[in-house]
């Protein structure tokens, strides 16, 4: 049997403990939420069982939610049917959480976009098919259209239950955010092939703030002066679930590296970050950039794990980076078994995302199950037994010699920051999506 990379514990023993801790005895871990505090509490305990220095709680502030009531019902011959949905976590609540009522509207987004126009839509309800705006220009549209509510289908998940997600913090901060709920792919279905002509809607929210938990620990290394390598992961989850793929399984892989370095003494420092409120789109890894100062010649790489346990899929690694590391990544890993689909890419929807915008290079890990993404997402489904320690156990297993590779070289065989072209993409996305 596969021994753990530093102890005497088989490795799919300890993924699977640490598992069971995170997933089910403090369960679902939304942000600013004590599931949340407590996760990172564990987390912070494990690193320093492996020998990690330092390792803290860095704390910053976000927004939870602390109660959310949602309706969404159809007219039937005799009176109104409820249909399962979800508010999205960070946008409003209808007047002062009344219900809203009028003509369904179908939109086919983004290519019906230009159908949008002020006051266009005032008194209706919109099912937005499609993904939500991810441009700040079409977002403002919608806004603009006046809408009483948005019903969003999204086309990724073509299933029968309802997702948990989210909306950008700072585009309901400061442009305004329409009262927009998510209902299961089949009852949109139907309602389309039926012709329902209707909706009333109530949504009431209570968001208030809080605090959140980064968790931060090095391992030094033998000459400080050189860029540290980063290893991170986020720990929080959606609401409803356990999030035991997203991402209970990167923590998991995380604290797994970590052991693997146990009494080694390498030339970097490497330094492990679990980030919380990953789910408000990486609040808490531009926290810790802000906070900590980030750039290039303090760190020199972010290694990043999220959602890496489907027991089928593709391991897909999203790389910001020069040719020169996706080169000697992809060959170190083949070496070790693992093979990846390479995703050359600056996206803001990963917790990479804040250190590309200070120039630093990145790799990240993924496993999705299908094309849509991860079949299981945002969902109850994302559950211990829809994970597969074996899968994950590969990864760390191919992931640890490139860490200690990585870790031991006084020089490295590609470029330590991002390209210019890279980092004008960056930053553009950074201050459309994420601001300053």
């Amino acid at each position: 049997m596969t021994r753990s990379l530093s102890t005497c514990i088989p490795l799919r023993v300890q993924l699977k403990a640490d598992w069971r801790v995170l997933c089910h005895d403090i369960g679902e871990r939304r942000a600013g939420t004590s599931g949340e505090a407590q996760a990172a509490a564990f987390i912070r305990d494990e690193l320093r069982a492996a020998g990690a220095e330092n390792a803290e709680l860095q704390s910053f502030s976000c927004v939870t939610v602390r109660a959310a009531t949602c309706v969404v019902e159809e007219p039937r011959a005799r009176g109104w049917r409820a249909v399962e949905s979800a508010a999205l976590v960070g946008a409003p609540s209808t007047p002062e959480g009344q219900r809203v009522a009028g003509p369904l509207v179908w939109l086919d987004f983004p290519e019906e976009a230009p159908r949008l126009a002020p006051g266009s839509l005032k008194g209706s309800i919109l099912a937005l098919f499609g993904p939500l705006p991810t441009s700040l220009q079409l977002h403002r549209a919608l806004l603009a259209a006046s809408p009483l509510a948005v019903v969003h289908v999204d086309e990724r998940l073509p299933f029968s239950w309802t997702k948990s997600d989210g909306v950008y913090p700072y585009w309901a901060k400061h442009y305004g955010m329409l009262p927009t709920v998510t209902v299961p792919y089949h009852e949109a279905w139907r309602w389309r092939r039926d012709g329902v002509k209707r909706l009333r809607i109530r949504v009431a929210v209570d968001q208030v703030d809080a605090t959140s938990q980064n968790v931060v620990a090095t391992f030094p290394g033998s000459d400080p002066s050189l860029p540290a390598l980063a290893l991170s992961a986020h720990h929080d989850t959606q609401c409803g679930n356990v999030g035991a793929d997203d991402n209970a399984s990167g923590v998991v892989g995380l604290l797994a590296l970590a052991r693997h370095l146990r009494g080694q003494r390498l030339r970097r420092t490497v330094q492990f970050l679990s980030f919380g409120t990953e789910e408000q789109l990486s609040v808490g890894s531009a926290a810790f950039v802000r906070a900590n100062a980030v750039t290039p010649r303090r760190t020199g790489l972010l290694i990043n794990f999220d959602s890496v346990a489907s027991p089928l899929g593709h391991f897909e690694l999203w790389l910001a980076g020069s040719v020169a590391l996706e080169r000697f990544a992809v060959a170190v890993l083949a070496r070790r078994g693992l093979h990846v689909q390479v995703r050359r890419d600056v996206s803001p929807f990963f917790d990479t995302f804040p250190f590309n915008r200070a120039a630093v290079p990145s790799l990240g890990f993924m496993r999705p199950n299908f094309s849509g993404g991860r079949w299981q997402h945002h969902s109850v489904h994302d559950s211990l037994e829809n994970v597969s320690p074996e899968r994950l156990a590969n990864l760390v297993e191919a992931i640890g010699p490139l860490v200690t590779d990585l870790a031991d070289r006084a020089r490295w065989p590609f470029g330590s920051r991002l390209s210019a072209t890279q980092q004008r993409t960056a930053r553009r996305l950074g201050r459309e999506l994420l601001g300053g």
